[in-house]
């Protein structure tokens, strides 16, 4: 009866912390190529669209950046001199912003306050492709929003038709459409393309017009053949009216029958008051700078350059690039930033092209200065990051291991490979150092990607085995030969581990779930079930059945299901945390947040209780994987959680890594001696308890290292050939559960 009172305490408290309060970001050392990162766990970039804004309201122009790639939205902080890129990494902002926006975002200021208002595309809260606004302002010296409400349901930006009706602004969610004075009058107009595609449709704002200065958004279509021209998407050129007013015609030209997606960068170029526009396209690789030899009343676009800036480096990125014109160096002019605009086709790791303006904002001229500009600051590896915490050269010091979906390459191809990162800070401050950036050589595999590590004692020789996970739904398995305290030495890779296939993307776990004493699996998959894998073998030789529909394996584990609804993918990446002798089980998910789940002991065919699907208030992008470590020996869990993005987080949980919780405090009466501690050679272990005890020896990653059963009270533990460092016990009896922590040093 006790043990049954102790896990429903247990559960009670692991959902009030895990459900009370949102986890903060924490910073940690990072190192590469002897290099320390500015801002290593900002998460990565594959799609960034840059906008300037003061974020605290100090005069100075600091930087917002929201990626495509998982609608994330990230926010730093000006520090650098003129001429000088410098930001720092301030996630406490992105809060300030508006939750939910997806596809594109950028900031203006529309009503002349001085305060950046945002623009955002409104597939999120409409069932229509269209424009939602929110007006900036500051509180507590820090920029907030709040929406500006419009006269229909949904909230959009509206204009008078030609027969009097009203209806939505239409910008494809494809595309990046342009707000910007085109008619010289002061206040806010827009460029988007047709949904047919072709022509650019004006929309200007009547609002100075009207009487009402800039502080009101009056929309009417005033052209839908802005500049005169016309973009084809099979030719990188455009077709040039020949004459203002007119349009090109297209007859003779070859069309695609849809537009398919362009973005849109105005900005007067040669100072005589109206705007050039750069265009990209969806089908090319490079930026189309169209000059405007009109005026403020009439656009006509009469020359271009397909491959800008063709005096300079042009830029080349795979694909569908998007131009940005903002002052990233502080020295007062306006730079010139591309990136791609297509997520999961394109460049995911130079993906920020930064020109600088050497002469001046009214007539630019760019300067190429290099193509990863933040993303050389931060860990990114391209796309989809996977994290596991070991301790790989048996330092004491748990080290990290970072699988990713891939780099890109041209044709489809992807260099997927794992990283390995040294811990070579101390026990109670980590800092990691790139020490391998193709550990164990998985990249000679070139039909496989999205490599999901896993490390656990499989054939129960005292050292952490490997298993991999990767996108055809199979496993590689390499054992480590090492022994007991040392160093990791992995044999040959053997692939389609115990014909093991779960579908597609495979991210395994090791844990011994039902306690029998022998590693099981758990296997995350892109349908977002997590399949189990129970260990019929023995301990010194595992065995497991290949389909999770034979029993004693289960399909769906605890029928988890991280999918959103409607959705067929969910993209689970489960990982089990002991807590006080309870499991609990945390996963990624492709929507972005963590679920997680308890309800766990004795109930592995059965239905899980899902505590939190947003655990900790994590969400940090698309397809979430979550390592979870005591990494500064506090006794608290840290967690590091990759995403889409080919980024890393990193966050400070509640969670107690010893489980310290009302629990015991309520009257568990087990307590447990642990002599020597420090121990070197050996410890004892004493607890006052009859019958069968079960020993459990863990890392400070989770991992079990030791197991024994003995009878009696106490028991002599070898730990000579354990690495240094901090260790936990626990002892299962059938009075309840134990716990302790073990220090081994030399």
């Amino acid at each position: 009866m006790k043990r049954a009172i102790t896990i429903i305490w247990l559960s009670a408290w692991t959902a009030f912390f895990v459900s009370a309060q949102d986890y903060f970001p924490i910073d940690i050392p990072f190192q590469v190529g002897g290099r320390q990162l500015a801002f290593p766990l900002a998460g990565g970039l594959n799609n960034p669209q840059l906008n300037a804004v003061d974020l605290n309201n100090d005069g100075r122009l600091d930087l917002y950046i929201f990626d495509r790639t998982g609608n994330v939205q990230l926010t730093f902080l000006n520090t650098g001199t003129p001429g000088q890129v410098s930001y720092t990494y301030a996630p406490s902002y992105e809060k300030q912003f508006p939750v939910g926006l997806v596809d594109w975002v950028e900031l203006r200021d529309y009503n002349g306050d001085g305060i950046m208002d945002l623009f955002a595309q409104a597939a999120a809260y409409s069932p229509f492709q269209g424009i939602i606004v929110f007006r900036g302002y500051y509180q507590d010296n820090r920029i907030t929003f709040e929406q500006v409400p419009f006269s229909n349901p949904d909230n959009v930006l509206e204009f008078t038709l030609y027969n009097g009706a009203r209806t939505q602004v239409y910008v494809s969610n494809v595309d990046y459409p342009a707000f910007d004075d085109m008619d010289c009058d002061g206040d806010l107009d827009i460029l988007t393309f047709n949904p047919s595609g072709g022509y650019i449709e004006y929309y200007q704002n009547q609002s100075v017009e009207d009487g009402y200065g800039r502080d009101s958004l009056i929309y009417e279509l005033v052209e839908d053949c802005w500049g005169g021209i016309f973009e084809s998407g099979i030719n990188i050129e455009i077709g040039l009216a020949s004459a203002p007013g007119d349009c090109f015609n297209f007859q003779n030209e070859i069309v695609v029958e849809r537009h398919p997606g362009s973005t849109f960068l105005t900005f007067d170029a040669d100072n005589d008051g109206d705007k050039e526009l750069i265009l990209g396209d969806i089908s090319f690789n490079s930026l189309n700078f169209l000059i405007n030899g009109g005026d403020c009343e009439q656009a006509w676009i009469v020359d271009q350059d397909p491959t800008f800036p063709s005096y300079d480096v042009p830029v080349d990125l795979p694909v569908f690039p998007v131009a940005f014109y903002l002052d990233v160096n502080n020295d007062g002019k306006k730079d010139l930033l591309a990136a791609p605009n297509a997520s999961n086709i394109s460049e995911n790791y130079d993906v920020l092209w930064y020109y600088e303006n050497v002469n001046t904002t009214e007539e630019p001229a760019f300067e190429y200065r290099r193509q990863d500009l933040l993303v050389n600051d931060m860990l990114d590896f391209g796309t989809a990051a996977n994290p596991a915490f070991v301790d790989y050269n048996a330092d004491g010091l748990l080290d990290l291991v970072v699988g990713n979906g891939g780099y890109y390459q041209q044709f489809g191809e992807r260099d997927s490979r794992l990283l390995l990162f040294e811990n070579i800070g101390t026990a109670s401050s980590p800092a990691f150092e790139l020490v391998d950036e193709n550990f164990l050589n998985l990249d000679v595999f070139d039909d496989y990607y999205s490599f999901v590590p896993a490390f656990g004692d499989l054939d129960n020789d005292g050292d952490l085995d490997i298993l991999v996970g990767e996108t055809l739904g199979r496993l590689f398995y390499a054992e480590n030969t090492a022994g007991p305290g040392n160093p990791m030495a992995f044999g040959a890779w053997q692939y389609n581990y115990m014909d093991i296939f779960i579908g597609a993307l495979s991210a395994p776990y090791i844990v011994d779930l039902n306690r029998d004493g022998l590693p099981d699996l758990l296997v995350g998959e892109r349908t977002g079930n997590i399949n189990y894998f129970q260990n019929v073998g023995t301990p010194s030789e595992p065995m497991f059945l290949p389909s999770s529909d034979q029993a004693p394996n289960v399909f769906a584990l605890g029928n988890i299901n991280t999918a959103v609804p409607g959705a067929i993918t969910g993209y689970s990446s489960p990982i089990i945390l002991d807590q006080e002798g309870t499991y609990v089980l945390v996963t990624g998910t492709e929507a972005g947040q963590l679920e997680f789940y308890n309800n766990i002991e004795g109930n592995i065919t059965g239905t899980f209780h899902l505590v939190t699907d947003k655990m900790g208030g994590i969400k940090t992008g698309r397809r979430t994987r979550p390592a979870v470590a005591d990494i500064d020996n506090d006794g608290k869990l840290e967690m590091i959680v990759g995403n889409e993005r080919g980024g890393l987080t990193a966050y400070q949980t509640n969670l107690f890594l010893d489980s310290t919780s009302p629990s015991r405090e309520a009257g568990n009466s087990l307590q447990i001696e642990l002599f020597p501690n420090p121990a070197r050679e050996m410890a004892t272990i004493r607890l006052n308890s009859l019958g069968l005890k079960q020993l459990e020896l863990y890392n400070l990653a989770g991992q079990l290292v030791l197991a024994r059963q003995w009878e009696g009270e106490e028991l002599g533990v070898p730990t000579a050939a354990l690495p240094e460092g901090v260790y936990w016990v626990k002892v299962v009896s059938e009075g309840g559960v134990a716990v302790g922590k073990l220090v081994v040093r030399r």
